[in-house]
């Protein structure tokens, strides 16, 4: 073999060596996840993140992103927003990212100016309001009511009870939040909606972070003669409050957002969730609908001997709904962060097979449904009571 017949072989031999591993690569499509699993919200963080996870196997299992795989880059922030800034960057510059499944309303929101800067689509659990109005924030997503729709949906079904239960002037209602970002998020739209609809919010009971007791913003609730109050903290301090106005002996009628109330606040609270009702965007664990045959096998083959909530069931609705948009990017040949975005703005009645309510987004409006469906507690079991809808109006886009 002459000299330059030899470099040619190794040079060959050295290329097709590195052919697999530069596919492969070639074949992945990278997506960040930046998820609470030991910080204050982790008892809704973990298994929501657990259904990100498993919901982005199931996509890889079954074609992938036309062939490609997802590689879900995920880690743990503690739901602190020091951490939540370096694992963003991290993901954007060195991992370089496609898109990214965020997590809480503080740490989004102090993302979302780099965000739009850096034009990588983000998908967070934070259901927050502002994030929904694309010419603010271009690039963000979530897959549900915005909270104060949540709220104002609530707020409709207290004005119905009201009358229903033979109540007489204006329900008195209470707001019971927790003293952060998430907490306070719908707040004012639910005191605007509330004035609109002739409820009077008579009482608002910050809650620390920390939360072990509740006593003392009930006894100001029950001075003030509260009728309904809406917590607005996740399934371990709706419920502390709901033991602490048992001890009480309360007569209020509690209900709850879409972090405090699932399978978990039954299981949690027992006998004293009867009767609590709570906005639910996402169907509880094992509903029968034709998008859960999935949901429950994948728990099933990797989580055996645990049990699926509502929490669970959201993470991989999302996954249904970012990976259909990685999907029609990739065909249209920009899978970038601003096809991805512009392939999620195309998404019209998407269905997550009854997972969720079906999902559209537009240039101008990325709030995926005006739909809220809210279930009570009874007899144990999270029963259905109806959907309420808000109007898509321009007032509300934001707010």
């Amino acid at each position: 073999m002459t000299p330059r017949k030899s470099l040619v072989a190794v040079a060959a031999a050295a290329l097709a060596a590195l052919t697999p591993a530069w596919a492969s690569a070639q074949q992945e499509i990278k997506v960040g996840g930046i998820f609470d699993l030991t910080g204050v919200t982790s008892d809704v963080g973990k298994p929501f993140a657990q259904g990100v996870q498993d919901g982005v196997q199931w996509v890889n299992d079954n074609g992938g992103i036309n062939g490609k795989k997802i590689k879900l880059i995920g880690a743990d922030y503690a739901y602190k927003i020091d951490q939540a800034r370096a694992l963003y960057k991290k993901l954007v510059n060195d991992d370089k990212v496609v898109m990214i499944q965020g997590w809480g309303t503080g740490d989004t929101e102090a993302l979302k100016d780099f965000v739009g800067q850096d034009k990588v689509p983000y998908f967070s659990a934070s259901f927050s309001a502002p994030l929904s109005d694309p010419a603010k924030f271009p690039y963000n997503f979530f897959v549900a009511p915005t909270y104060t729709d949540q709220l104002r949906s609530w707020l409709d079904w207290v004005k119905q009870d009201y009358a229903k239960s033979g109540g007489k002037g204006r329900p008195q209602v209470a707001f019971m939040y927790g003293d952060n970002a998430y907490g306070k998020s719908p707040i004012a739209g639910g005191k605007k909606y509330a004035a609109e609809i002739g409820i009077d919010v008579v009482d608002e009971a910050v809650l620390p972070g920390n939360l072990q007791d509740a006593t003392s913003q009930l006894l100001t609730m029950k001075q003030k003669g509260v009728e309904y109050a809406y917590i607005n903290v996740t399934t371990t301090g709706v419920s502390l409050v709901l033991r602490d106005a048992k001890k009480l002996g309360m007569a209020v009628k509690f209900g709850s957002n879409p972090y405090g109330f699932s399978e978990s606040l039954v299981k949690l609270a027992g006998p004293l969730a009867e009767g609590v009702t709570g906005v639910m965007p996402h169907a509880p664990y094992g509903t029968p609908v034709p998008g859960m045959t999935n949901v429950v096998a994948m728990h099933d083959k990797l989580r055996a001997g645990e049990i699926g909530d509502a929490l669970y069931v959201r993470g991989y609705a999302y996954v249904m709904v970012w990976s259909e948009a990685l999907k029609r990017a990739d065909k249209a040949g920009q899978l970038n962060g601003p096809g991805v975005k512009a392939a999620t703005e195309t998404l019209a009645d998407f269905s997550t097979g009854g997972l969720s309510q079906s999902v559209t987004y537009t240039p101008t409006d990325h709030r995926p449904t005006m739909t809220t469906s809210i279930y009570q507690v009874q007899g144990g079991k999270l029963v259905k009571i109806g959907d309420y809808i808000m109007p898509r109006t321009k007032e509300w886009l934001g707010l």
